[in-house]
């Protein structure tokens, strides 16, 4: 495998193996801006002051072409600015012999003059550049035209490296220059079999992008191999065979992961898991929607406690051990995304908690907790407070025991209206995350939930049994409203007996004719509030998250309706959550498939309260 990074000692030495650096006449000049030359000094000084002898910066890339005319010549289609800078740089830290004859201004020859001079030092240019006190005072004393942007950029670049070495107490140029020389590389993307032009194109149209994990990807694959052979003897054959066969391994390792996480799937689930970008001032972009692997690595910095995900959080330790830590972490992800149970908890907690992923993380490599006590007890009992909410001493509205108390008070008189409580769409769909990590000794289990559903979906909460607001309102509009008022309250008092009945609405249709617009509100609100007291239209049992394309409607009869909805869209491949699909299959202890009745609510009610009962078992007998 030939070598993928390259000191700017090599690059300017062996690797151009005798060629000079051409920038091509369809290049922009050189315009790198004052702030942009401090960032990359300001980085590197950064970079040295933790640094060991095996680490390095990397400059991003350079690519380039063969020039076609000159067989001496390589065209530098990309990176040219930074080539550029680090040429101006060594020339001032008197570097010179090293960058002589190694680049070429195509682009525009008083350009080319120009930087030639600074590289050569004719007539003490640098000294005479530093010392000037603006560019118009430094070419109005120049016997040439001098006044071109790029030379102006080449002009304060050499400037802010002046005043940022000055800014530096301890500025040591022979061990600054080391590092310059010796421990920033740069990627040299060598590219042939394809047009020059075209090339150039795709690149500044940001079709061809380098991104982190291409660096990464090159850090670790040239330097873990050699860390791994620690006596590694680069004129011993059998050694170089041995460290390209392990860079080779460790490409096919960086892969095999990278290929996992392509997953559309996996992509989806593991996104929430963390909220980290690239830095603010990194120029290399970590993007994930291009190289999915970068989802991975985000998590890893995260772990490792970083804000930002920048190249040089992956520098701070032997590269040995971050690749160790990146592949250990990646076979857990893994493992988690497999795991019935786990998948589904973490992803339930992801979805409707702040919980970090360095906390599950740190739970989980814990000495003091095995896999089962992970799953069953500390999962759960985060699944509990992310339901409920946290208990509090203080009061008592809130908490596990506080809801479960309100599933069964549909009978009482002031029964809970959970169509308005905070917590009824998390409670329905974690009534789904109980089914779908069920295993089964028999039969086949559900699927996996899709990563989508983990939070609601182009869903409506939406009563079984009519009894909203809004059906309400719309009576108003129908031709015979106060018969259709009083067939719905007919339906309320299916299976009650007689003296607990709901009676006939209090107008008949010449009455209600004879009301206004807010008097005829009033009474509706009135009702509603009788029939919220009466009967459990606002219960837990009686609601469901539907899919909007799903009929919605007024009065018992559309429950058949909806029903053949729900049945239509499982078997079309529309996702139907388990529970709602319980509730219109009538899995309750209703023999009537037909009708949705309040009784049904009331059944419906209990068995939500005992599987919620039941799922946290474990924890509460503790």
């Amino acid at each position: 495998m030939a070598e993928l990074l390259y000191s700017l000692q090599k690059v300017f030495t062996t690797y151009p193996n005798g060629k000079t650096y051409n920038i091509p006449e369809y290049q922009r000049g050189y315009k790198w801006s004052e702030q942009q030359v401090r960032q990359l000094l300001d980085d590197v000084y950064i970079f040295s002051l933790n640094r060991d002898e095996d680490h390095f910066y990397c400059l991003q890339n350079i690519t380039l072409f063969q020039n076609l005319d000159k067989e001496n010549y390589l065209n530098v289609v990309d990176g040219q600015q930074r080539l550029t800078t680090v040429t101006l740089l060594l020339s001032y830290l008197e570097s010179n012999e090293l960058v002589k004859d190694k680049i070429y201004y195509a682009v525009r020859e008083p350009s080319n003059n120009f930087i030639q001079k600074i590289i050569y030092n004719q007539s003490d240019v640098i000294n005479t550049i530093l010392k000037a006190d603006s560019f118009e005072s430094f070419i109005t004393s120049q016997d040439e035209d001098l006044d071109y942007q790029d030379i102006h950029h080449m002009f304060m670049a050499l400037k802010t490296i002046d005043s940022w070495v000055k800014s530096k107490t301890d500025f040591d140029k022979g061990s600054f220059t080391n590092i310059i020389l010796n421990h920033v590389k740069l990627i040299v993307n060598k590219v042939e079999n394809v047009l020059e032009q075209e090339l150039f194109m795709n690149l500044n149209a940001g079709k061809v992008h380098l991104d982190g994990s291409d660096l990464i990807r090159a850090i670790l694959i040239t330097r873990v191999a050699k860390q791994e052979l620690v006596d590694y003897d680069p004129l011993n054959v059998e050694d170089i065979l041995k460290l390209n066969q392990r860079r080779t391994r460790i490409g096919w390792e960086l892969d095999e992961m990278n290929s996992w996480w392509n997953n559309d799937d996996v992509k989806l689930y593991f996104q929430s898991f963390t909220s980290i970008q690239t830095g603010k001032k990194e120029t290399i972009k970590f993007s994930q929607e291009i190289h999915p692997i970068n989802l991975l690595y985000k998590i890893w910095a995260e772990i490792k406690g970083e804000n930002e995900i920048t190249l040089y959080c992956f520098e701070k330790e032997e590269a040995l051990l971050t690749y160790q830590s990146i592949v250990k972490l990646h076979r857990v992800l893994k493992d988690w995304y497999e795991d019935r149970k786990i998948y589904h908890y973490l992803g339930f907690l992801f979805a409707h908690t702040k919980m970090k992923v360095k906390t599950i993380y740190s739970k989980w490599n814990s000495i003091n907790i095995t896999r089962d006590q992970f799953t069953n007890e500390w999962c759960v009992k985060q699944l509990k407070e992310a339901v409920f909410g946290k208990e509090n001493k203080d009061t008592d509205d809130v908490g596990y025991n506080f809801w479960m108390s309100k599933i069964k008070d549909y009978s009482q008189e002031d029964p809970t209206n959970w169509y308005d409580t905070t917590i009824i769409q998390k409670i329905l769909i974690f009534l789904d995350i109980i089914e779908h990590s069920k295993t089964k000794e028999k039969g086949i289990p559900l699927p996996f939930l899709k990563p989508r559903y983990f939070k609601n979906y182009q869903e409506d909460k939406e009563h079984i049994f009519s009894g909203t607001p809004r059906e309400l309102n719309e009576i108003k509009d129908l031709p015979n409203p106060i018969e259709k008022l009083n067939e719905y309250i007919n339906s309320l008092n299916i299976e009650y007996e007689s003296s607990q009945h709901i009676p006939t609405f209090k107008y008949d249709q010449n009455q209600w004719d004879s009301l206004v617009e807010e008097e005829k509100n009033n009474a509706l609100t009135e009702f509603k509030l009788i029939i919220h007291k009466r009967r459990p239209v606002n219960s837990l049992g009686n609601l469901v998250l539907l899919h909007l394309t799903i009929n919605r409607g007024f009065g018992n009869d559309q429950y058949a309706l909806k029903r053949t909805n729900v049945i239509e869209n499982t078997i079309n491949g529309l996702y139907v959550r388990h529970h709602t699909v319980n509730i219109f299959v009538k899995s309750t202890s209703s023999k009537d498939l037909n009708n949705w009745t309040l009784k049904d609510v009331e059944r419906n009610a209990d068995n939500t309260h005992s599987t919620i009962e039941e799922f946290f078992k474990s924890i509460l007998d503790e």
